[in-house]
């Protein structure tokens, strides 16, 4: 593919995006990339680095995963609906294929309303993009984690324990490891089983197990995250929350995040302090995604791979 037909593909694409934010009352935002608590997540890996002062005082800090963070903060100094186009890192991953290590990230919060909201207006987003290159989509499934894996594995993700977890996957014929911790064993189960077999029309996966919950509400009943992600055409394209505004509670799971990212031997950054002092001027329910840009023009390109879209590829920088 042309390096100029990439180009104004992804023109037109920035031009779509933001049109259908601003005709709905969204505020444009800038965010930060290089911070001191770059995202707490165990299976992610920032790209590492130091602020340095002219005196010689050395900060550590890391390139963001995602702008989740600072989003919020502006969510609780008042701001009701915002999205960012912006660059985001993520460190371990292929050059290539689905994953570059430096992508474009869409996000975007609004508060007031919940996941399910959300769900329906990022499948207008998808459809938006979609008609600029003459592409349709069928409408968009809603599938509970727990329904996919009671007809996969017959496990109820209600009541199952990391035994139960564990079983599974050596039903499967899935490696397992005495570390292992329920998350590992969920994640390999979903991901070589259940998400293979989505299939290549739209679907929105929803209400995670709590070892799964991220920053997300939780369900009614306790059990489950309010956290989404679409696949389409077998591509997961991103990944949607009703908002956690407890800050004691975010404070724990923080606190988790930080044994599990100990455990693994990385690093672990500084709780935001920052972040915790202001989710409770957030409104409940509050919903947030975030969407790869990157991916989302493949899907609508019609291309295989991500280099496909991107005008300097990870691969060819660190390859040629």
């Amino acid at each position: 593919m042309s390096i100029p037909t990439i180009a104004v593909e992804r023109q037109l694409i920035n031009d779509t995006i933001r049109t259908f934010f601003r005709t709905r009352g969204f505020v444009e935002v800038e965010t930060p990339l290089v911070v001191k608590s770059p995202g707490m997540e165990p299976n992610l890996s920032p790209l590492e680095t130091e602020v340095v002062e002219p005196n010689g005082t050395r900060h550590p800090a890391g390139l963001i995963t995602s702008p989740e963070y600072a989003m919020k903060k502006l969510l609780g100094q008042g701001l009701e609906k915002i999205f960012t186009l912006t660059k985001v890192f993520r460190n371990q991953e292929e050059l290539g294929g689905r994953h570059n290590p430096e992508f474009t990230l869409l996000e975007w919060y609004a508060q007031g309303a919940d996941y399910q909201t959300c769900m329906t207006e990022t499948e207008e987003l998808v459809k938006a993009v979609g008609r600029s290159f003459h592409r349709t989509f069928p409408n968009f499934k809603r599938r509970p984690v727990r329904d996919l894996f009671l007809e996969k594995f017959a496990l109820n993700l209600d009541q199952a324990k990391i035994a139960d977890l564990k079983m599974a996957c050596d039903q499967a014929q899935i490696h397992t490891d005495p570390s292992d911790t329920e998350s590992d064993l969920f994640y390999r189960l979903f991901l070589e089983k259940i998400e293979p077999q989505l299939g290549w029309d739209p679907v929105f996966v929803h209400d995670y197990p709590i070892h799964q919950a991220a920053l997300s509400r939780l369900t009614p009943d306790g059990l489950y995250g309010e956290r989404f992600e679409l696949y389409l055409n077998g591509l997961e394209l991103c990944n949607g929350f009703t908002e956690l505004t407890d800050a004691q509670e975010q404070r724990r799971r923080f606190a988790e995040e930080a044994v599990a990212r100990k455990q693994a031997g990385k690093t672990v950054f500084p709780i935001d302090e920052e972040l915790l002092r202001l989710l409770p001027s957030i409104k409940n329910p509050t919903y947030g995604n975030a969407l790869g840009v990157d991916r989302l023009h493949m899907l609508v390109a019609g291309r295989a791979s991500i280099q496909e879209v991107l005008l300097f590829p990870a691969n060819n920088i660190f390859n040629s």
